[in-house]
């Protein structure tokens, strides 16, 4: 019986090893075909489906955000979906934690920010629903407006405040709708209203850094630093302000400048610049802005590209998000922005360029041996 028993067993790995075999021969070119189109129609399902709860999504997050009454009721709803009724809780459960909670959630300070998050995420959902390969200019305007209505709601917000700077898609609303992953791969594109740096140097800035595109991204940065400003001021903190003014304000103006000297503006950005070491010579960086406005006077170094500053942008970007996104308060989120400008406002490169023909050296040399 032993043999037979063992010729059995042989015979049924012989059988059973015959697919195992036949799965390493290669693909043929139809069933790669076949495979291909599988992954096509798929791809497209998922596609249509998500588009589905983003459509569902903004419809329900724009009629919520259309007053801070709406906006607290639809942060009830979607709160007690998640913590409550798919967690399968008695309604006693939720009934008692909202009277608990009740002076908090229906203030007018947590309900405006949480209207102003909403406002965010639809148009954070239009955003994702933009081709990869397309530019979200469209939605600049509304986005720039939405950080003033935000600023302008900011001095009254009390603790709510935090709300602005944390990530939307990681919210409340975010959650019911699990959009999470989708969202979370959205690049070019900031997680908070707040965070002013994000949204300039990952969405706003990179459409105009061109230099046919100089006027606008003049604009682009009178704009953020006017909107730095109103952010500091309302923290109403003068120890915050003398901070911003001495240390972060500078930054950004050599900044500006920078970008204006990549754009070509040589004359404009090197006056600006002069100005700005002859104002600030106590400034944390002064040594390193004085040798490179001469290296660039001299014509011994010559500016980053704007495709290095971008890939360095994203570097930073990446280890921001990987530091722990922008769940911070306005102060850390300031200290954020200045840390961000260390790698974009310095570095040239040494080479053999002639002086900038319309510049005129002899004068701002004189402005800069007055320091």
């Amino acid at each position: 019986m032993k043999p037979i028993h063992l010729f059995t067993l042989g015979l049924s790995f012989i059988f059973l090893s015959s697919p195992l075999l036949a799965q390493d021969q290669p693909l043929t070119p139809t069933e790669k075909a076949q495979m291909l189109t599988t992954v096509k129609n798929i791809k497209g399902n998922v596609k249509k489906g998500r588009y589905g709860v983003h459509s569902s999504a903004i419809s329900a997050f724009r009629a919520a955000s259309s007053s801070p009454i709406s906006a607290y009721e639809f942060y009830l709803k979607c709160y007690k979906e998640i913590n409550f009724t798919r967690k399968g809780a008695k309604e006693s459960e939720y009934r008692d934690w909202k009277s608990k909670n009740k002076d908090n959630l229906s203030s007018r300070e947590h309900s405006t920010a949480r209207r102003l998050q909403l406002q965010f995420l639809v148009l954070t959902l239009r955003a994702a629903q933009i081709p990869k390969d397309k530019s979200k200019e469209a939605l600049v305007p509304e986005l720039t407006t939405l950080m003033d209505n935000c600023l302008s709601a900011y001095p009254h917000l009390g603790r709510s405040k935090r709300i602005l700077h944390s990530g939307a898609t990681g919210s409340t609303f975010a959650e019911v709708y699990e959009l999470q992953s989708t969202l979370s791969a959205l690049k070019n594109w900031p997680r908070a209203p707040m965070d002013i740096s994000g949204i300039y140097e990952s969405t706003i800035f990179p459409i105009y850094r061109t230099p046919e595109r100089v006027k606008e991204l003049t604009a682009a940065w009178d704009k953020r630093i006017s909107q730095e400003i109103t952010l500091v001021a309302a923290t109403d903190s003068t120890e915050a302000e003398i901070d911003f003014t001495n240390k972060t304000l500078p930054k950004l103006k050599w900044a500006k400048y920078l970008d204006l000297l990549r754009a070509g503006k040589k004359r404009v950005a090197l006056t600006a610049m002069v100005s700005l070491v002859k104002s600030n010579p106590e400034h944390q960086d002064i040594d390193a802005w004085l040798e490179e406005l001469e290296g660039y006077l001299s014509g011994e170094v010559e500016p980053s590209s704007f495709e290095d500053a971008a890939k360095e942008a994203e570097s930073l970007a990446a280890r921001k998000k990987q530091n722990g996104g922008t769940n911070s308060p306005a102060n850390s989120n300031r200290n954020d922005a200045q840390k961000a400008l260390e790698g974009l406002n310095l570095g040239g490169r040494r080479g053999n360029r002639e002086i900038p023909k319309d510049v005129d050296v002899d004068r701002i040399r004189e402005l800069f041996n007055r320091r």
